[in-house]
């Protein structure tokens, strides 16, 4: 075990991290596949469950855990983590895999529940260890706020997978009571662990590099004050729910989309009068995607504001599953990549161009052609060929991330 520990650097985690994504993205093609091809050994719903849930251990909160850990201690890329950080992405990865295992072969069991739920404490230990730390670094207090909330996000989030488990083992099979505790946990986790963590390691970059920070502390409290009231925009569709609380959810919408726009201004600014804050070509065309993407994502959150449109959007599955891959695929993945290549983990050779221009392409088609689905299903007007494309879509989405993958691997 010491041996592994002192061979595993930075690079070499961050590495086994995007292996673990190319895993993610092989799952995803194999159900897109089984909707062409009748493959009888294989379980759509056990692919689907394994596919989301090591998406989220396995290789976001992976990342996430690596980066906050380099931004928080200060170490540099081809450093060896302390051995206590060590520990803890160890055995996240010991649960990833046990989540991957369980759920492929036996779906929800026993087995596929122990797992998640030793990877939720694994969760609470990093949190807890990460927040001890912050306390004696020197971070500026705005960028310790989004990584404190980031951190609170996480653990609050698994509220929600407890009480879907509270629902089960009381044998109470209310579906809009199990809807409400799955978009409990979603949207703490997208919105709240997910975004803010990505938000402070970009506000990390800018400090350490540019000696500024685009937020005060005020700014990132309000910030993440917002994404309470936000998680009722997934449960509009609640019988009789208070006109103040309909109130405060639209304000609350108008406000983050306000404080979004002055941060992206904000962070614009920095990085064209500031030379040091230099953005190599790759990571500029990246984070141009992911600037779109959340615009996008705040204007549809601003429609879903409509009751009727919120109702049938958050009801219908193709609609629910392009709004779960902008967020989770277009705006965390892609910034976490381009945030690697800008800080040097990852290698910027000639080879790894054509695998993020492939990656580009693959993500764009993936969501272009479930939006169609969906706009094809409120029509009730199925649109022919969309599986086919999204196949091709989820093979361009895995040779890219293999080729980036095994540039990686070169000496």
């Amino acid at each position: 075990m010491n041996k592994i520990m002192n061979y595993l650097s930075i690079k070499k985690w961050i590495v086994i991290t995007l292996f673990n994504l190319l895993i993610v993205g092989i799952l995803g093609l194999i159900m897109r596949l089984k909707f062409l091809f009748p493959i009888p050994w294989i379980d759509q719903k056990n692919i689907m469950h394994a596919h989301s849930h090591f998406a989220f251990s396995g290789w976001v909160s992976q990342a996430l855990m690596i980066f906050l850990v380099m931004a928080v201690l200060e170490i540099k890329v081809n450093q060896i983590l302390c051995r206590k950080y060590q520990h803890i992405l160890l055995a996240n990865c010991t649960v990833s895999a046990g989540m991957l295992i369980s759920f492929l072969y036996t779906g929800y069991s026993i087995y596929s529940i122990i797992w998640s739920f030793l990877s939720i404490l694994v969760s609470y230990w990093f949190c807890a260890q990460l927040f001890r730390d912050l306390k004696s670094s020197m971070l500026p207090p705005a960028l310790s706020i989004l990584i404190k909330a980031a951190l609170f996000f996480n653990i609050f989030s698994s509220f929600g997978t407890y009480f879907l488990a509270y629902l089960k083992a009381t044998h109470q099979m209310d579906p809009l009571k199990q809807l409400a505790s799955v978009y409990f946990y979603l949207h703490f986790q997208y919105n709240g662990w997910f975004f803010f963590a990505c938000v402070a390691l970009l506000a990390g970059w800018l400090y350490k590099h540019g000696g500024k920070i685009p937020m005060s502390p005020r700014f990132s409290l309000t910030y993440a004050m917002t994404v309470i009231p936000t998680y009722f925009l997934s449960v509009l569709w609640w019988k009789n729910l208070p006109l103040w609380l309909y109130i405060i959810i639209v304000m609350t919408v108008g406000l983050q989309f306000v404080l979004w726009v002055t941060l992206a201004k904000r962070v614009v600014r920095l990085i064209r009068n500031n030379a040091s804050l230099r953005l190599n070509q790759d990571t500029a065309k990246i984070w141009l995607c992911v600037l779109a993407a959340i615009f996008l994502k705040l204007l549809l959150q601003g429609l879903s504001v409509i009751p009727a449109l919120s109702q049938q959007a958050y009801g219908f599955r193709p609609i629910v599953i392009a709004y779960l891959h902008l967020v989770l695929l277009v705006i965390i993945t892609l910034f976490l990549i381009g945030y690697a290549f800008q800080i040097c983990l990852l290698k910027i050779e000639k080879g790894v161009h054509y695998g993020i221009y492939g990656l580009l392409i693959g993500i764009f088609l993936n969501e272009f052609v479930l939006m169609l689905q969906g706009i094809g299903g409120f029509l009730h007007y199925p649109i022919a060929g969309t599986h086919h494309v999204l196949a091709f879509a989820a093979v361009v989405i895995v040779v890219s991330l293999y080729r980036i993958m095994r540039t990686q691997l070169r000496k």
